[in-house]
């Protein structure tokens, strides 16, 4: 039996001085559809399979909502059989937040995106047009675009003229770079977020060039009717040498104090990963820049860890241990805005060099049920059994087995999928059918389930069993995919437009707690 909580009683979970997990059960296309502002997205399609990675702690307050279809019900029960000890499920689901007259947000990453614009609007972060900076580029005016993203983001598509560096490298490598400080900076990224918080992270890092962000990024200039760069690989690759690497470490340690964050050894570090009674992230937050880290610790580069947190961090006024090579700018500037979301906040005093000594805590191995697994020609005599594609809908709607249907986790129980006495779970990823072959058999143990694994060699050897025609599955069906504005990625004006706007309007729908949540007032 699950312990009920009610919509006010959540709204005093997320502003009081402990920790909590808020939980968003629902696939991703019903969760940007509208969701309660701090709800972390963790569809029920791959629950168990990342909630230890986002909610480490077990003791942790886990507050599971849906749609009011049980679906929390059966989470639970996952929960409490991974060894959680303090979870509630939302009465009445969504439909109950909002007849509490609370609002939903649509869209993902809100808390990141609505702390980039109460930045802009605490700070007066100074911004520049893409008309502006055309003319600039015109006249050929003294100035450097420096494009906030991750390399793989900005070799898509790029300013012209443009040079990569990601955020969080931006206050140790710029210095070096640009020698002459009557040069001016302008960030971007490819909407407002990085570009304001990468300008900021600058500003406040004390660097004496004028800095701008560009207003709406690459988005901005296409909507200009600009043209952008694309497979661009310009990196600022220059590293600064020791005596300006002790410069700028005295400066972050300026900026560290500044904002009462705490540089701390292994041994300190390791006390609060061994805190049962509190949730601690540990990141390295450095951009490698296209080469691989060797350390087991996730690398998650701060601009990427400020601008999507909730992706990484799942329990909100947690700790995190932020790791860089030991210069402390890059987890200094991560610190400053990561410290500001009201999060706990600490730096490794030696970085990456000493982070080896740390012991992580290892997630419960799942028991994995014995999947009974298929090859192409097995699946072709097989008879009698009905084929249930799990992978993602777009994946689907691209090519199929044919006669297969296409099926979420989540719609399991609702279509009483567990009373076919024959099936075939079609998958690209074992893990997920593991989840879904439990599930049914959970219900219904004489069901004989077999699965086959996708191959894109089987679709050249036997490409008369596969079905490339267009599928037209309704939107509504198709819960996996992100529907938000998502036609700016094939060049819609009119979703950017949509876009742009949906993250400059952010802060007026937040109520007096959630701008109270971070410290910024």
């Amino acid at each position: 039996m699950n312990t009920k909580i009610n919509a006010e009683k959540v709204k005093f979970c997320l502003y009081d001085d402990k920790e909590v997990a808020f939980i968003d059960l629902r696939e991703l296309s019903q969760h940007t559809d509208g969701h309660p502002f701090f709800a972390i997205c963790l569809p029920y399609s791959v629950f168990e399979l990342n909630l230890e990675t986002l909610v480490p702690n077990k003791k942790t307050r886990l507050i599971l909502i849906d749609n009011n279809n049980e679906i929390s019900n059966h989470a639970y029960d996952k929960a409490v059989s991974l060894g959680y000890l303090n979870i509630f499920v939302v009465e009445g689901g969504v439909k109950e937040w909002t007849k509490k007259g609370f609002s939903l947000f649509d869209g993902i990453n809100v808390p990141s995106k609505s702390f980039g614009e109460l930045i802009e609007k605490k700070y007066h972060t100074p911004s520049i047009t893409a008309k502006q900076l055309h003319q600039k580029q015109s006249k050929n005016e003294n100035y450097v675009v420096i494009d906030g993203r991750p390399f793989d983001e900005y070799k898509k598509m790029s300013i012209p003229k443009s040079i990569c560096c990601p955020n969080a490298e931006l206050a140790l490598r710029v210095p070096s770079y640009i020698n002459d400080q009557n040069t001016e900076i302008i960030i971007n990224c490819a909407g407002r977020t990085r570009s304001i918080i990468g300008a900021q992270t600058l500003i406040e890092f004390g660097i004496k060039n004028t800095v701008k962000a560009l207003e709406n990024g690459t988005q901005g200039w296409f909507l200009s009717n600009l043209s952008l760069d694309h497979n661009k690989d310009k990196i600022i690759g220059i590293l600064p040498n020791d005596l300006e690497i002790k410069e700028l470490k005295e400066k972050a340690l300026n900026l560290i104090n500044k904002n009462n964050i705490k540089v701390i050894d292994v041994s300190q570090a390791q006390q609060l990963i061994n805190d049962t009674n509190a949730s601690t992230f540990v990141f390295n937050v450095t951009n490698t820049l296209g080469n691989k880290t060797v350390s087991e610790i996730p690398n998650v580069p701060g601009g990427q860890l400020v601008q999507a947190t909730d992706k990484y961090i799942g329990v909100w006024k947690s700790n995190v241990i932020l790791i860089d090579d030991g210069d402390l700018v890059r987890a200094g500037t991560t610190a400053m805005w990561l410290k500001k979301m009201n999060f706990k906040v600490f730096i490794l005093k030696n970085g990456i060099s000493e982070a080896s000594k740390l012991k992580l805590k290892k997630h419960y191995n799942q028991k994995e049920e014995i999947l009974d697994i298929l090859n192409i020609n097995e699946l072709i005599n097989l008879k009698n059994h009905t084929l249930f594609d799990i992978r993602l809908s777009q994946d689907y709607l691209n090519v199929r087995l044919k006669n297969s249907l296409w099926l979420n986790r989540s719609e399991i129980f609702k279509k009483n999928i567990y009373k076919n006495n024959a099936i075939v779970i079609i998958t690209d990823d074992l893990k997920k059918a593991f989840l879904i072959v439990k599930d049914i058999q959970s219900q219904n143990k004489n069901c004989r389930i077999k699965v086959y694994k996708w191959s894109k060699d089987d679709l050249i050897k036997q490409p008369y069993i596969f079905d490339r025609t267009i599928n037209k599955m309704v939107k509504e069906k198709r819960i996996d995919f992100n529907f938000h504005t998502y036609k700016r990625h094939e060049g819609s004006k009119a979703h950017a437009e949509q876009y742009l706007k949906w993250e400059t309007d952010l802060v007026d729908k937040m109520d007096e707690q959630e701008l109270s949540f971070f410290n910024l007032f």
